[in-house]
């Protein structure tokens, strides 16, 4: 990658934290709603059971949002099916398996919470690869069809990935900060860093280094 490309990335990087922040300040508010609901009606059963639940529907979600970003943004500068189709996959699994698995699986661990690591790429393959195959379908269609395609699609992104992640936490052993203080900043900070950091690679980093620049 150029210099220049460097200095674009790292300013995308930047104009996208406050995207994040709102955007998981907004997931946050609206799980923490869906969570209380439950605990102070004495439901705590079905809230574990309806936040897998939900949890193994966004991250599916997030799954085809962020294959039609990483895909669309690829085929923006490369024409080149094959290697779209590579970076389309690429550049969703690893950076949606370390947002919405290992950043708040790790979250949970560091805060001292007794998480569970759960993989649905390994644990429910078919909850994960036909959103994948949908999304790669949906950002060549996209790009061709429709404008600002990859701005909606991040947009769309942020705040599916951001509940994602405050479902797992909920829903694998990360339950203090639905009913302790102390724990709200720090698992908003997971949040953050579990959101900004995996869909900037992939919505961003991933397509932009792989594909060649015009001459």
């Amino acid at each position: 990658m150029t210099k220049r490309r460097w200095s674009l990335l790292a300013e995308e990087f930047a104009h996208h934290l406050p995207y994040t922040i709102v955007g998981s300040l907004v997931a946050m508010a609206a799980v923490w709603w869906f969570a209380t609901q439950h605990l102070n009606g004495g439901r705590a059963d079905m809230l574990f059971a309806q936040a897998r639940a939900s949890f193994h529907l966004f991250h599916p979600l997030h799954i085809c949002l962020s294959a039609i970003a990483t895909t669309s943004l690829f085929w923006r500068h490369e024409r080149h099916v094959l290697r779209a189709l590579v970076v389309g996959a690429l550049g969703t699994i690893i950076p949606c398996g370390l947002s919405d698995y290992v950043f708040p699986y790790w979250g949970g661990l560091l805060l001292g919470q007794t998480m569970e690591l759960h993989m649905c790429i390994v644990d429910h393959p078919q909850l994960f690869f036909p959103f994948l195959a949908l999304g790669i379908v949906g950002g060549f269609w996209a790009e061709e069809r429709v404008t600002g395609s990859h701005l909606f699609s991040h947009g769309a992104h942020i705040f599916v990935s951001s509940a994602a992640s405050l479902l797992y936490l909920i829903s694998f052993g990360f339950t203090a900060w639905l009913t302790d203080v102390r724990f709200v900043f720090p698992a908003f900070v997971t949040i953050v860093l579990a959101v900004w950091v995996p869909c900037c690679i992939s919505d961003i980093v991933v397509p932009a280094a792989a594909a060649h620049e015009h001459t």
